[in-house]
């Protein structure tokens, strides 16, 4: 079994993944996690180094490549991962992909906390923050809505997120 978590950030992806993947008792990985380790640095000094062009060109290699290499899994990946190249309809072909679709202002909320670790919102106000998201957001759906299933997580837990997922893969 291949399952692929795909949302915006913030929206749980790797917290799910982790509880999904005892629950299905396969390995879980996180690509921003994967990328860090090879590249030996953080998503954060990367961008900033090579500019996002060229993050998301080694991104695309690394979906390419494990996709090929890995043959069960839960895979979380970066909120903007799908959106870049042709990852969505790579992530399609070779899983089941599941939307965690979260409200804007629950990922604002969210996002407020830990900003300082995200390089897309590091230097931005609150205010400026709930615009981004919500122009961000707008121009991701697109990606998003491409998923397999899409899972409202607004107001459940995660076990509740987890049990829904799972209903969709055994239907």
């Amino acid at each position: 079994m291949k399952v692929t978590l795909i949302g915006y950030m913030g929206s749980g992806k790797t917290s799910i993944g982790k509880i999904l993947s005892r629950e299905l008792k396969l390995d879980f990985y996180d690509l921003d996690a994967i990328l860090v380790e090879e590249q030996k640095d953080s998503i954060y000094n990367i961008f900033k180094k090579i500019g996002e062009n060229h993050f998301r060109e080694i991104e695309h290699l690394m979906v390419k490549r494990f996709l090929k290499t890995h043959q069960k899994y839960i895979l979380s990946v970066g909120g903007g991962t799908p959106c870049y190249h042709n990852n969505m309809d790579l992530l399609n072909k070779f899983s089941k992909t599941f939307y965690l679709k979260t409200q804007s202002y629950i990922l604002f909320k969210r996002l407020y906390k830990e900003k300082e670790t995200r390089p897309l919102i590091a230097h931005l106000s609150k205010k400026e923050l709930f615009q981004f998201i919500i122009q961000h957001l707008s121009k991701r759906i697109f990606f998003y809505e491409k998923s397999y299933k899409k899972i409202e997580v607004t107001g459940k837990s995660k076990c509740q997120i987890v049990q829904e997922i799972l209903k969709h893969l055994y239907i």
